[in-house]
C-alpha cells in the first residue's frame, strides 16, 4: 500500500489517481502526467511540500523506468505508487537539508 502516497493529503490522493487512471501505457507517459499534476498543484502547495514535490517531479522519470515498460495493467500502476511512495519517503528523510 502506497501509505506516502496518502500520506500527502490532496495532494498525495491526486497523484494516486492520476497513477491509477491515467491514460498512460509506458511508464514515461504516466511519469509525465504525474509531473503535470504536480506542476498543477505546486502553486498552492505550502513551502515544505513545494519542496518534496519539486524533488518527486524531478526525480519521476528516472524511477519509473524501474517499471515494466508497459504500465497499463493493475499490477503495474500498483509497482508505479510504491515507487512513488519510496521516493516521497526517500525525500522526506532528507527534507531537513531543505529547511532551516
Amino acid at each position: 500500500m502506497p501509505t506516502q502516497l496518502l500520506a500527502l493529503g490532496v495532494i498525495g490522493v491526486r497523484l494516486y489517481e492520476r497513477i491509477l487512471t491515467s491514460p498512460a501505457q509506458y511508464s514515461n507517459e504516466l511519469a509525465d502526467h504525474i509531473v503535470d499534476e504536480i506542476n498543477y498543484y505546486l502553486p498552492m502547495a505550502p513551502l515544505k511540500e513545494e519542496t518534496l514535490l519539486f524533488h518527486l517531479a524531478c526525480e519521476i522519470h528516472l524511477a519509473l523506468e524501474e517499471c515494466d515498460e508497459k504500465i497499463n495493467t493493475i499490477a503495474g500502476r500498483h509497482e508505479a505508487a510504491v515507487i512513488v511512495s519510496g521516493l516521497i519517503a526517500q525525500t522526506k528523510r532528507f527534507s531537513h537539508l531543505y529547511h532551516d
